[in-house]
């Protein structure tokens, strides 16, 4: 069967986590959006992904998959901007209507088209895909769904948040359940089934594992220093290094290859995460090559115990969470001590130092130094610097990547 993942129109809203990206691949857990989709996706499905045209070179040179090319025949299509069951994508797959959608608040989250159907979607398709291109086609009905519990719709990059312990529990046992039977690390007590160590990982002396209120994960070749304490859900990524004497409060997901100290609470690390030493760092989105510099610290809870309000796109939004930290985009770098507001907004490539508050909304590719005025980052050394510190984690840096960077530069 064809499975379509596409990108929508309001890819805009999901600013700063997408910058760098396409919105299907933020994660909301463990995996990313479309990485949840294909693992519940049966194995000979034959997976295609629409972008919208920025993002399409970047996907490519990223993927194994066909970007932007509509198949031929029946196709499923999901919506990259929404967290998918397990039980919904069986649904999916096996049993949903030809010529059907299921819309929720004016977005489509799932349509299966004939082949019909397909040849006429073909000639008006445009990237990123509208949803009322699905409405223009001759006969697709519209299916009405409980909608409890089979899905979510990240609409703002704070919904991964406010469902980061939902998602993450469901990432867990997902892992969990296909790590039954396998070699488990002798050095480590694994007496339930709450919690995996790889073989591969190194574990210290002195580190406390709690899956009282959680399980844990803790992934190939990770290492966890001695006296860390490691309360559940936390999954500890790949290549992960977690410093000494760390204290970790599930939700958590640290992404592979970051390095973590101090106090994490409810944060998610997309990959390469820099945050070796004392600070706390709470209910955050850190995408990935973030630097916490020593003492950075994120306020998560305002003092009137008021909901957070963030501005999205010069857009004040009421979240309607009470506990919200930053939202920080790709590259961005903060100097010691600095004091990040709650709900922060921070673009990427740029570098915040001076101690103290800086502005909710930190512009991209900006130097911000307590005291003066935000000053432009020149382009070749921006460019330079993230050469440099991708290289330290073994990544080369593509010429589609530096491509997109002129772009949103």
């Amino acid at each position: 069967m064809n499975v379509v993942i596409f990108e929508d129109t309001k890819y805009n809203s999901l600013y700063p986590l997408n910058v760098l990206r396409n919105s299907m691949d933020i994660k909301a857990g463990i995996f990313s959006l479309k990485e949840r989709i294909i693992n519940y996706l049966p194995l000979d499905s034959k997976i295609t992904l629409l972008v919208r045209e920025d993002m399409h070179d970047m996907t490519k040179s990223f993927n194994t998959y066909p970007v932007n090319v509509i198949p031929e025949g029946e196709s499923i299509f999901l919506n990259g901007r929404a967290v998918f069951s397990q039980r919904f994508i069986k649904w999916i797959m096996s049993e949903m209507p030809v010529n059907a959608k299921v819309e929720h608040d004016g977005t489509v989250v799932a349509a299966r088209l004939s082949a019909d159907e397909m040849g006429g979607l073909s000639t008006n398709v445009k990237y990123p895909l509208d949803n009322s291109v699905f409405g223009g086609l001759r006969n697709i009905n519209n299916l009405n769904f409980n909608f409890e519990n089979i899905f979510d719709i990240i609409n703002y990059p704070w919904d991964v948040i406010r469902l980061f312990d939902f998602n993450l529990a469901f990432d867990l046992s997902y892992l969990l359940e296909k790590a039954k039977g396998h070699e488990k690390n002798t050095e480590v007590s694994q007496e339930n089934e709450n919690n995996y160590v790889s073989p591969t990982a190194k574990v210290f002396p002195g580190v406390v594992f709690d899956t009282g209120s959680g399980e844990i994960y803790v992934d190939d070749h990770a290492s966890i220093e001695p006296l860390s304490y490691i309360k559940g859900p936390v999954y500890i990524g790949k290549n992960v290094l977690v410093k000494s004497g760390s204290r970790i409060y599930g939700p958590c997901s640290i992404g592979w290859g970051s390095k973590v100290s101090g106090e994490i609470s409810g944060s998610l690390f997309h990959s390469c995460v820099n945050k070796q030493h004392d600070g706390f760092i709470g209910n955050t989105y850190a995408c990935p090559f973030v630097n916490f510099g020593a003492d950075t610290v994120t306020s998560n809870l305002k003092n009137n115990y008021s909901k957070v309000r963030v501005n999205i796109k010069g857009e004040s939004v009421n979240t309607g969470m009470q506990f919200l930290g930053s939202l920080v985009g790709d590259h961005s770098k903060f100097g010691i001590n600095t004091m990040l507001n709650t709900g922060t907004v921070c673009g990427v490539f740029a570098n915040v130092a001076g101690g103290g508050f800086p502005d909710k909304n930190i512009e991209s590719f900006s130097w911000n130094i307590l005291g003066g005025s935000p000053v432009k980052y020149k382009f070749n050394e921006a460019v330079e610097t993230a050469r440099i510190v991708m290289k330290r984690r073994g990544i080369d840096m593509k010429e589609e990547y530096i491509s997109l960077l002129k772009k949103i530069y």
